[in-house]
This record gives C-alpha cells, structure tokens and sequence, in this order.
C-alpha cells in the first residue's frame, strides 16, 4: 500500500498543478475580456494641431460615438471624413492615448494666395487647393496673404483643387509656385500673374516687379534674382530707396530698371 502512494503522489501532484495553472489563465482571460469589452469605452474625444479648423467642427466630423468600442474604430474612414468636411485639412492621424481617450492630430495647409473668381474670393493653399470662399477680399484682410493670378480655370469648389482648362498650363503654373515659393525670397512675394505661360511675373516687397517670362527662366534664374535683391538692398550700392523691374528674361541674366522711389520709413 505504501509503495502504491508513493507512485500516486506525484501524478496527483501533476494534476493540481495543471488545474492550478489552468484555473489561473482562465481568471486572468476573464478579466481581460470583460475589461475590454467594457473598460475600452471611449469617454473623450479631442483634436490637436488645428490652426484655421475649429475643434468642434473636427471632431463632429469625425462621428466618433461616445461610449463606442475605442478599438472598434475605422481610422481611414474617420480620416477621409475629416479631410472631406475640413477643407483647410490635408491629413489626419488617429491615436488612441489611452483605452477610452481618442485624440485627433491634423496637419492642415497654409493660406498663401487669394483668387477672384468671377464674384467670389477664393483663399488657395500652395498646392492651389481652394481652402475656402468669401464674398469679397474685404472678408480675408484677416489672413495677411496676397493676390495670384491663374490660367483659365475649369472648376474651383472648396476642399478640392483647382482644376485648368489646360491641363499643362495648370502643371506649369503650379511648377513656378512650387520654385518660387521654395526660394529664398517666398516669404516676401506680394503678388503673382501665372495667368500667360510666357510672362510670368512676381512682385517682391510691393517694390520689384519681378519678370521671368516663362517657366524655364524661373528655374534658371531664381538665384539671380535673389543676387540681385541682395544687391539693390544694400545701402552701399546706391539703390536701396529704388523701386522697378527685375528682367529676368534672359537664361543667367538679370538686369534692373528703376522706375521710382519707395518712401523712406
């Protein structure tokens, strides 16, 4: 009898120990199934990284339901959601900081030009995606940003690109803004005409009206431009008060013309 228990022991021994730590995992998934059915409800909903959208207007958008499952979620859904109803937002990142928190991060497009439309005002982003409408310029003083002129449009609605009449004059009008506003001088551009291909134009300061006919000279000679600036702007030279034409015309040359004075501030 005795060497009979001696032999059960162990094998006894085993089957608690299975039990034990069967019984262990099983406690341990039921808890975690049932916090994540109903711990992972989500109670908050915020947006992050807005400038010219409104929160509310983000995250109503979003059509997040409070109390839903915080993994339940369609992130691209919820995105292009977003995107189509927030014309200023060009992207969208969904996080969740934490089982029932959900925060929105957008990366929006800056207003950089204003465009007359027939009777409205149209506020462009650099990749010429119409961001919104006004009524008159009056309405957009607010946005500090300046007047481009555009080749013949075909069709121009908010929260989409703009669309040409021809497709490769758009392209090229687009190409000069990517270059010119990639340049060291973008930031003081104070207007734009793209609208002929071969006479293309930018004033700098409200003091140099920059002609770079067609796209090519862009290309070629931004750099020069830039020189020439430097050049005028410096008080030893002799120009610094002058007003006038930047000729660009001609592949690596530039050449200035006055044609007044600015006053001295």
């Amino acid at each position: 009898m005795s060497a009979s228990k001696k032999k059960a022991s162990p094998l006894l021994t085993r089957r608690l120990t299975t039990f034990f730590i069967s019984a262990f995992f099983l406690v341990v998934t039921v808890f975690l199934t049932v916090f994540f059915l109903f711990s992972c409800r989500i109670k908050t909903v915020k947006a992050e990284n807005f400038v010219y959208s409104a929160e509310e207007d983000i995250v109503k958008s979003a059509g997040i339901k409070i109390g839903s499952h915080s993994y339940s979620i369609n992130k691209n859904k919820i995105s292009e959601a977003i995107i189509s109803k927030n014309p200023y937002i060009s992207s969208v990142r969904i996080k969740r900081t934490s089982p029932t928190s959900i925060t929105i991060i957008v990366t929006e497009e800056e207003p950089r030009f204003y465009f007359i439309y027939g009777e409205k005002c149209l506020v462009l982003s650099k990749s010429l995606r119409v961001l919104a409408e006004y009524p008159n310029v009056e309405d957009i003083s607010f946005l500090n940003i300046y007047e481009i002129h555009l080749p013949t449009i075909k069709e121009a609605s908010v929260g989409k690109k703009i669309t040409f009449e021809n497709e490769k004059d758009g392209k090229i009008a687009f190409d000069a803004i990517e270059t010119v506003f990639s340049s060291e001088i973008s930031y003081d551009i104070t207007s734009a005409d793209l609208s002929e291909k071969f006479d293309m134009r930018f004033t700098y300061k409200d003091k140099y009206d920059i002609r770079f006919g067609s796209f090519k000279n862009i290309d070629i000679n931004i750099s020069m431009v830039k020189e020439t600036i430097d050049y005028l702007e410096n008080p030893l030279n002799g120009y610094a008060y002058a007003k006038g034409i930047i000729h660009a015309r001609i592949p690596d040359e530039t050449s200035f013309e006055p044609t007044g004075v600015v006053s001295e501030e």
